[in-house]
Parts: structure tokens; sequence; C-alpha cells
């Protein structure tokens, strides 16, 4: 009975099998991790050069209307592709300053539901500007579903909130028509 105890204990037969399927659901989840990992980050960096993006396209403008910053706000969605832009929305600011130095928003244009009044004032705005100066404020949020988040409880969705400022280009303030 010695014999064939010893035998068992040496024989190592198997043994690469059973580490890998002992390993196998560690390595899973290691590359789950990874998957979503890179992609939060590329969402991550999508969002931020759509916002920085359409800020830069505002300001090249003497004048805005509602079409204009429709498209956009459309040309921000399409730098989101392949990740799905349904739950990405754009908060589009002019904030001026008077004569006075008295900072106020001058228009606002949010998508993809289109708000009237303004909207409030970022506090790094007012470092940015100077008497009849202004500056574009632009908010983006995007609500990210990750693709294996269903299986993690509490990591079904999260929000990636940026923001852009850009100085008008062609104009001391960018009017609304």
């Amino acid at each position: 009975m010695n014999n064939y105890l010893l035998s068992l204990w040496r024989n190592r037969q198997g043994m690469a099998i059973t580490e890998f399927a002992l390993l196998l659901p560690i390595l899973i989840l290691i590359w789950g991790g990874i998957v979503e990992l890179s992609t939060a980050h590329f969402v991550g960096r999508k969002v931020a050069l759509a916002t920085q993006s359409v800020a830069d396209l505002v300001a090249q403008e003497r004048s805005v209307t509602t079409a204009l910053l429709d498209n956009n706000v459309r040309a921000g969605a399409a730098i989101l592709f392949p990740y799905p832009a349904n739950t990405l929305s754009f908060q589009i600011q002019s904030i001026v300053s008077d004569g006075n130095g008295k900072i106020k928003s001058d228009w606002l244009h949010t998508a993809p539901i289109t708000s009237q009044g303004s909207g409030s004032i970022p506090p790094e705005a007012r470092n940015l500007l100077t008497k009849n100066d202004s500056t574009i404020y632009v908010k983006v949020d995007y609500r990210h579903t990750p693709v294996l988040g269903s299986l993690i409880p509490g990591f079904e969705n999260f929000s990636i909130t940026e923001e852009a400022f850009a100085k008008p280009r062609r104009t001391n303030i960018i009017q609304r028509n």
C-alpha cells in the first residue's frame, strides 16, 4: 500500500492540465480587466479630443447659428467612432467680459437638447478674460457602458466629463444669430 501511495505522489501526468484549469479563470479575469481599462482609456481620449475640437471649430467663426453649432456637435460625435455617441451631450457657451470687466454668459447651446438661457460660468473662465474679451467654453458628458461591465456588479456604466476653452480667432466676441 505504501508503494502505491508513493507512486501516486510521484506521478506527474495531468499536472499541467490541472494547473491550467486552476489558472484559467484568473487569466480570463486579467484579460477582461485589460480590455476594459484600455477601452475606457481610449474612450476618454476620444471624448477629450471631441471636446477640444468642437471648441476649436466654434472659435474659428465670427458668428454662429443653431445649425452651425449643431453641425459642430455632429462633428464632435463623429470623433467618438467606433464607440456609440447616443449618450454624448454637449454644452457650448460664449463667456464675455464687458468694458468694466464684468463677466457674463452671452449665449449657450446644449445638445442633443437645445436650451435657452445662460449657463453657469466656470471659475477658470475668469482667469482667461480681459476687458471686452470672450472665450468659448465647451463641456462634454459621456456615459460609457463597458463591454464586460454587465458581468461585474456596480461597473455597468460610468460618466466621463471633459471641458475645453478656446479664444475666438477672428473677432473678440462671437455673436449668435
